[in-house]
């Protein structure tokens, strides 16, 4: 999966700059009312898909010189909706060459899921049939930084393809362990520090606000170390932590922007000069007032 999510990056960044040459209004313009930098936050939910749903292991013990059956039985994995939410800070580049966009912040991300085992154990007494549950559930809070390279589909649409790395903390696991009669449980313990992948549509409704739905997975597991691999363990397997998000990110307003025609700044009447913010209808509708009084 990893080679496909490179792949599709790689011909993604490739058309992109193909479709530079279009003439299309960019996503962030230069020289309007907003900065390239802003805000956002981001709600959703996470999914723990399981590696291998459905499992068949045969668990054994030494006696002796050989090797008596502990257990026998099926292995059956789910995962299970989590809460997301993420928030921070973004700019734009603009001076473009591969990268267009770039984000970081802090995120809780909420994972759960279930590892179910049916069959039976072994015992001196004889063979007994089994059923047992187990379930987790962590809370992490943690950082991470994205870097994006965007493909123009209109002026108001595009694709959006980041590349990035997560750090969290388990504030909360929780466990109803069920019992696996010998079989080996796995647990990614309370640090996680993984590169990921994301793949994003943006929307621009107005000028400076930015709608964009994503879904994002790891793509290498850096701590604890699994030789790389991006999946958690858990129990008897591993999953793979799959988060859909929507972002509302916006761009702040630049400091030498002002608005005209409002009450508190100066405001151009029909003379070339300046008046006050307290003038609110013009030198003209002053005199008048004056004439007033003396008649």
């Amino acid at each position: 999966m990893n080679r496909i999510l490179a792949f599709i990056f790689i011909c993604t960044a490739v058309v992109a700059q193909a479709q530079y040459k279009r003439q299309m209004t960019p996503v962030f313009v230069q020289g309007t009312a907003y900065k390239n930098t802003g805000w956002f936050i981001a709600p959703g939910i996470t999914y723990m898909l399981p590696v291998n749903r459905k499992e068949s292991l045969t668990g054994y013990y030494e006696n002796g010189d050989a090797l008596d059956t502990l257990y026998s039985g099926d292995f059956t994995r789910a995962g299970k909706i989590g809460a997301y939410l993420e928030a921070g800070r973004h700019k734009f580049f603009t001076d473009r060459v591969l990268l267009d966009h770039m984000d970081f912040g802090v995120h809780y991300k909420m994972l759960r899921g279930r590892d179910r085992f049916d069959g039976a154990v072994y015992s001196p007494a004889g063979v007994a049939p089994v059923q047992s549950n187990s379930v987790f559930s962590d809370h992490f809070v943690g950082a991470f930084i994205n870097f994006s390279n965007i493909i123009q589909l209109t002026d108001h649409f595009w694709l959006q393809n980041s590349l990035g790395a997560n750090a969290e903390y388990a504030l909360i696991s929780r466990r109803n362990d069920g019992s696996f009669y010998g079989a080996e449980w796995q647990d990614p313990g309370k640090i996680v520090g993984q590169l990921h992948y994301k793949l994003s549509f943006g929307w621009k409704p107005e000028p400076g606000m930015y709608i964009v739905p994503s879904i994002e997975t790891p793509i290498l597991g850096v701590y604890p170390w699994y030789d790389l691999k991006s999946t958690l363990p858990y129990y008897t397997g591993k999953y793979r932590p799959i988060i859909f998000s929507i972002r509302i990110q916006w761009l702040t307003m630049s400091n030498d922007r002002k608005c005209e025609n409002q009450p508190g700044h100066q405001v151009d009447t029909e003379k070339a000069g300046k008046h006050k913010s307290n003038d609110l209808w013009g030198p003209q509708n002053k005199k008048m007032k004056r004439k007033r009084e003396k008649n």
